[in-house]
């Protein structure tokens, strides 16, 4: 518990060190929404269009944490936007406690502490807090949820471990709809694994089917008891079913259209690169430069030309402008489909290495840990491979990161895209460090590795 509180205290320090709330928090698009929430009209947002329309554009999770602070302190009030800063500081206390679990269940208790250690310290997670955007939800719930497929896969009789999973990925589908893809390809393990026959146990003795899957069913009963509030409200609002977010032909568009850099925005100049590569200090300093730096960054909707704008104008409901984006990308794919090849490509260089649109990915603080903890999970993971049989439920660990790395290759990345997925590596490069810290001499180190 004490490294729990840590981690929220450290990420409360850097918050009141840097100020954010005071100036640019960066919760654009969940600003727009809170605002008109706490207005009384409703979920709505300016999606290429004069007037704020019900709309899907956005997750609702974040709106409406931001929403409820605005109702209790102010609308716009920079202390409602502490208090959300706030509340991701303690988010994060659930996530190092999450993977400190399941370290622990795997390793030991040394892998447990390195874990929760490396999750702490990481830069990019203590900062992460300092701004309101959905990728500390994903960062958060993606090891919540995680954790409960592998109690769940441990102990298929203990319901209380679906119940984590569902209500986990519910919650945090209803943040990040990317989520969607890790919890999916779990949930499917799971149900398949389910449906096996237990080994070693008779036909007679062997529990039915229906038994084996009740773990899988109660965590599908609860995400879905979770999510489906707000997907009828989608229907009654777009007339069509829409899975949380309504914006996945505008983001498919932005990420593989023939101008795309990848991501949602263009590269950087070549003077921002050179200024900000490698560029060492944490501070008000660094924090004014990348700032400064992220306002000259330019938007990949830059190439819609006047004419498309008129078009997407003229439309009177998103989910119309939707489709726009929809028909305009597959057609343009449809001419060069070698394209899409390329850029997919491109994102997955991206997620290995260094997103070069984002101006925070440049700096020192950010790529040398990252770095650094890449190199440690692949020393982990080539110690699981040489000693298996691999962890109970590490299969689920595998899953959740390959399909983040597809769906991020095949639609959109980003730099802060990447950030849950680097949560799942403090898992091996806690398995690493541990096995190294085993080496020294005994008078350096608390004893042998408890598998």
């Amino acid at each position: 518990m004490s490294l729990v509180g840590a981690t929220v205290l450290l990420r409360l320090a850097l918050i009141l060190y840097l100020r954010t709330w005071l100036g640019d928090a960066e919760a654009y698009e969940h600003e727009i929404v809170a605002q008109s929430l706490v207005a009384g009209e409703g979920f709505r947002f300016f999606f290429f269009s004069d007037q704020a329309l019900p709309s899907s554009h956005q997750a609702p999770a974040i709106p409406f944490l931001l929403a409820g602070a605005y109702r209790a302190f102010g609308a716009g009030s920079v202390w409602a936007r502490l208090a959300v800063e706030c509340i991701q500081a303690g988010m994060a206390g659930l996530a190092v406690a999450a993977v400190g679990i399941m370290a622990h269940r795997w390793w030991g208790p040394r892998a447990m502490i390195l874990a929760m250690l490396g999750f702490m310290l990481y830069p990019a997670f203590i900062y992460m807090p300092t701004r309101i955007q959905a990728v500390g939800w994903s960062t958060t719930f993606l090891p919540l949820f995680l954790l409960g497929f592998v109690g769940l896969h441990e102990r298929p009789r203990r319901l209380g471990w679906a119940a984590l999973a569902g209500l986990a990925g519910g919650i945090g589908i209803l943040g990040e709809p990317i989520l969607a893809a890790p919890f999916g390809t779990c949930w499917l393990w799971l149900a398949w694994r389910s449906c096996r026959p237990t080994p070693g146990v008779g036909e007679a003795r062997a529990p039915s089917l229906s038994r084996r899957l009740r773990g899988a069913a109660v965590v599908l009963a609860v995400s879905a008891a979770v999510v489906s509030p707000w997907l009828v409200r989608n229907v009654a609002v777009h007339g069509q079913l829409t899975f949380v977010k309504s914006s996945f032909w505008y983001v498919f568009w932005q990420g593989n259209h023939q101008g795309a850099s990848g991501t949602d925005k263009l590269r950087v100049s070549p003077e921002i690169r050179d200024r900000l590569a490698w560029q060492p200090g944490v501070g008000r300093e660094t924090e004014a430069l990348l700032n400064s730096a992220r306002k000259e960054a330019v938007s990949v909707d830059t190439s819609l030309t006047q004419e498309d704008l008129d078009q997407l104008f003229a439309y009177s409901t998103e989910a119309e402008r939707m489709d726009w984006f929809g028909d305009r990308i597959r057609e343009e794919l449809g001419r060069d489909p070698l394209h899409y090849t390329r850029i997919s490509l491109r994102r997955l260089g991206m997620l290995v290495w260094f997103d070069d649109t984002n101006p925070r990915s440049f700096v020192l603080p950010y790529r040398l840990p990252y770095l650094l903890l890449a190199l440690l999970a692949l020393v982990g993971l080539a110690l699981m491979v040489r000693s298996r049989p691999l962890p109970a439920g590490f299969v689920y660990w595998f899953v959740s990161l390959g399909s983040l790395f597809l769906v991020h290759s095949l639609i959109i990345t980003s730099a802060r895209f990447r950030l849950p997925m680097e949560a799942l590596y403090v898992l091996p490069a806690a398995l690493a460090l541990s096995r190294m810290s085993a080496l020294l001499p005994p008078s350096r180190s608390s004893g042998r590795l408890t598998e």
